[in-house]
């Protein structure tokens, strides 16, 4: 018997091709899913670096209605840091007009900066979920082609009625194939999640870090606002 793909392919049932499929229609979501994180992650971070030099200078200065127009830009709209520090400076802003007689108590503002990177945090895991199950669900779904490819063999031998190599050989390959598909799917979907995962918990970090320096800020600089 050819044992070539094309030979292969023509031995796959209705149920092994729509097995195929669901394999192929997983494998384009996660590199989709890959490549929109990738961007996303991107975007984040030029823009993140971006904000963080344009309102440098503001942010010596007090001029935080300044820094907070800038923040409102559509050129920052995926940075993290902008948010974060939106969130915490208009928050101050707002406790010192109503605290004005006496000192703010700043735990609002911690709050709403939490709140901030929280919202950030969901942002950047958005379809990492997709890429997880497609991760670990696509060997079994390789898996149910084997079964279908064993069901062939044993089909096979039922109308040659013969145990030989010929009889169960298709379905055997069409087995193994599903099976490697199935791998081939999964592999590059884990370490898709794994490099994403990571990316988040790189920004988490940061935005942790971003949190408190503009917490530690509004400290310094509440009378001035």
């Amino acid at each position: 018997m050819d044992f070539s793909l094309s030979t292969i392919f023509e031995h796959f049932t209705f149920a092994t091709w729509c097995v195929a499929i669901v394999l192929v229609v997983m494998s384009i979501l996660s590199v989709a899913v890959a490549l929109n994180r990738a961007i996303h992650f991107a975007r984040a971070r030029a823009q993140s670096m971006l904000f963080a030099l344009t309102v440098a200078d503001a942010m010596e200065k007090t001029n935080i209605d300044e820094v907070l127009a800038n923040a409102k830009d559509e050129d920052y709209k995926f940075s993290y840091l902008s948010h974060i520090v939106s969130a915490g400076l208009n928050e101050a802003k707002e406790l010192k007009q109503q605290s004005a007689a006496q000192t703010p108590n700043l735990s609002t503002v911690e709050s709403a900066m939490q709140r901030a990177v929280s919202d950030e945090n969901s942002g950047l895991n958005k379809w990492l979920t997709v890429l997880a199950t497609i991760a670990s669900t696509s060997p079994f779904v390789g898996l149910l082609g084997t079964v279908f490819g064993i069901i062939n063999s044993f089909k096979g031998m039922e109308a040659t009625e013969s145990a030989g190599l010929s009889a169960v050989a298709g379905g055997i390959a069409e087995a193994l194939v599903m099976t490697g598909f199935g791998l081939v799917v999964a592999i590059p979907a884990v370490w898709l999640y794994n490099w994403a995962n990571a990316r988040v918990e790189e920004f988490n970090k940061e935005m942790g870090n971003s949190a408190s320096e503009v917490f530690d800020y509004v400290k310094k600089n509440i009378e001035s606002f």
